[in-house]
């Protein structure tokens, strides 16, 4: 049956996880996890009041190790008492490894939320690992067909992430704190929202920690409406990554009924950010791939005017001419996937946005947007006939 599970990163967090019936929590040391703000001490006293009610502890060990960053990890693994923990959350092979040489009573929890995206490579590391391995921690980007496989098929549990933040890029460099003109070091961790010129109206939220800067997207992932089918198929834990809304937000998830769609749909209109479904119903990102090529392309007298270099949102169309055209002519637009367009010309302006009468080929020009038009869409002014 599957149950939930979270992460905890200030003692507030754990004495509402204390409060109400979450059946397993993931304690993130700061010296053993990417994002993790607990020392040594605030776990042990945790730990103490969170096994005294039965419950079930899992260590988050997440950290992609250097050879200096390894050992002092060691370090701080000899003053937890590991065995008071259903089982070690690994990313590291090296860690795995150390785990198994000497602490091989421990449970582990393989995290390949980066990695595999498929059964077969997901079976070796079911096989590699055995026979200490619990549960396999998978990608959010594997959509619910290929899901439902791994539930099936492989032999230990399955974990995904059910809501929160996901993140798209890390590095282990501290990006953030190296624009600082002060050279004043951070005390704990810096957060800041980014967005690119594309699209400056999406903030990406940034962190920054001791190990390294992350970039999540600006859409919570958040598939509670899917928990009960999840639970078909096998699914053996539902994680919950609340950092950044707060854990308030753990007891609304807990108590809402699973089968109970009007709830959720009011949960979801009352959640702090956007949502979104991920790649659960399908992984699309192929469909980038088309937009760089378009297809429709025609020969003779029917041949491109122009075609789109940059569609900026309720703002403009950047075009690269290839034959002389007017303003105010009626121009039609060919998109990689095949749709037609009609695109407006009335407003022809160079890049500083001077009107102009006519452009020439070689030039790049600026027209109303249009809904739908995205780079490569090919225009032309006379409407396309594909029959």
């Amino acid at each position: 049956m599957t149950h939930f599970c979270t992460t905890i990163h200030r003692q507030t967090d754990f004495e509402i996880c204390l409060k109400i019936p979450i059946k397993e929590i993931i304690f993130e040391h700061q010296s053993l996890s990417r994002l993790g703000e607990l020392d040594t001490a605030t776990i042990l006293e945790m730990l103490e009041r969170w096994k005294k009610v039965g419950r079930i502890a899992l260590l988050q060990w997440d950290l992609l190790h250097d050879e200096k960053s390894f050992q002092e990890a060691i370090g701080v693994l000899k003053e937890l008492p590991l065995e008071k923990f259903f089982a070690i959350r690994v990313q590291d092979l090296g860690a795995a490894n150390w785990l198994r040489k000497h602490h091989s009573n421990l449970k582990l929890q393989w995290i390949v939320e980066g990695s595999n995206h498929n059964l077969k490579g997901l079976l070796r590391w079911s096989e590699f690992l055995k026979p200490q391995l619990d549960r396999l921690v998978l990608s959010s980007e594997i959509p619910e067909s290929v899901l439902k496989r791994c539930f099936t098929e492989l032999p230990q549990g399955c974990e995904i992430l059910g809501i929160g933040r996901v993140l798209l890029f890390y590095s282990p460099r501290h990006l953030l704190s190296s624009l600082n003109e002060t050279n004043e070091k951070s005390p704990g961790m810096l957060s800041v929202s980014v967005s690119t010129e594309e699209t400056p109206q999406r903030k990406l939220a940034t962190i920054e920690s001791k190990h390294g800067t992350f970039l999540f997207y600006d859409r919570d992932l958040f598939l509670l409406e899917h928990f009960s089918r999840l639970n078909d198929f096998g699914l053996q834990a539902f994680r919950l990554d609340l950092r950044h809304v707060g854990m308030q937000w753990l007891p609304s998830i807990i108590n809402t009924d699973p089968e109970d769609k009007a709830s959720i749909t009011k949960l979801k209109k009352e959640w702090p950010s956007k949502t979104f479904q991920g790649f659960f119903r399908a992984n699309r990102t192929d469909k980038a791939l088309k937009r760089m090529k378009n297809p429709f392309r025609q020969a003779g007298s029917s041949r491109p005017v122009a075609e789109v270099l940059e569609a900026s949102k309720n703002h403009h169309l950047a075009l690269l001419i290839k034959q002389s055209i007017r303003s105010g002519v009626q121009l039609w637009g060919v998109t990689p996937e095949g749709r037609i367009l009609a695109l407006k010309s009335n407003q022809l302006t160079d890049i500083q946005y001077n009107h102009l009468e006519a452009a020439e080929p070689d030039q790049v020009v600026l027209i109303p947007h249009e809904k739908y038009a995205v780079p490569k869409t090919l225009v032309y002014s006379v409407k396309p006939n594909f029959d």
